[in-house]
């Protein structure tokens, strides 16, 4: 099965056809510190679903430094994945590139909220797509590249099997220092959940 996509507009972002298979690259916020600021959980909503159902994961966040920082309030340009496995094989993201309405930094920014120290938020993910053959079911995560644009990946959950998603928070690398204050420094640790997909 193909998976393609072409200008699609979803929470202010505009998709760019052409995919290409790419590592995505990662924040270079863990390299200022190495004390953790933030703790990273990952949970699904259940442990099965039917390849027709929406994967609904939760990211945890939680401050586990002294001082007020802020962390992304939602999983763009928030995830890294490190590991994706389906019964064992890893799964190979689509990638492609997407452009938002007034730029990706300036969605980050706005996206960004302070969590005080021992609190914690709750970040929705999850999966979208499989309106047709040719759009897949998947998980997308993204980066902010150098032309403000978003580097799109999007992994595939819609083929029957045990799925073992194992990942990291970084904070948004913007280019200029964001208004909201101290970013949190993530940990170097991944969280890790499972879930199985059914043929229904």
């Amino acid at each position: 099965m193909r998976f393609q996509v072409v200008g699609v507009l979803l929470t202010g972002l505009v998709l760019t056809a052409g995919c290409t298979f790419l590592s995505e690259p990662e924040s270079r916020a863990d390299e200022h510190s190495v004390q953790s600021d933030v703790r990273m959980t990952l949970t699904s909503s259940k442990a099965e679903y039917t390849r027709e159902e929406q994967i609904a994961l939760s990211i945890g966040l939680t401050n586990t430094g002294r001082t007020d920082c802020t962390v992304g309030r939602v999983s763009e340009g928030t995830v890294t994945i490190v590991s994706f496995l389906r019964d064992g094989v890893p799964v190979a993201p689509a990638v492609t590139n997407g452009s938002y309405i007034n730029g990706f930094a300036d969605f980050l920014s706005a996206n960004l909220v302070p969590l005080r120290p021992g609190a914690s938020l709750s970040v929705p993910w999850t999966s979208e797509g499989g309106t047709s053959l040719e759009d897949r079911r998947a998980l997308r995560t993204s980066s902010l590249d150098n032309f403000d644009e978003a580097a799109l990946a999007f992994w595939a959950v819609d083929v029957p099997g045990k799925y073992e998603l194992s990942a990291r928070y970084v904070h948004p690398l913007l280019p200029a220092a964001p208004p909201a204050g101290n970013p949190c420094v993530a940990s170097g640790e991944a969280a890790s959940v499972a879930f199985t997909v059914t043929g229904g």
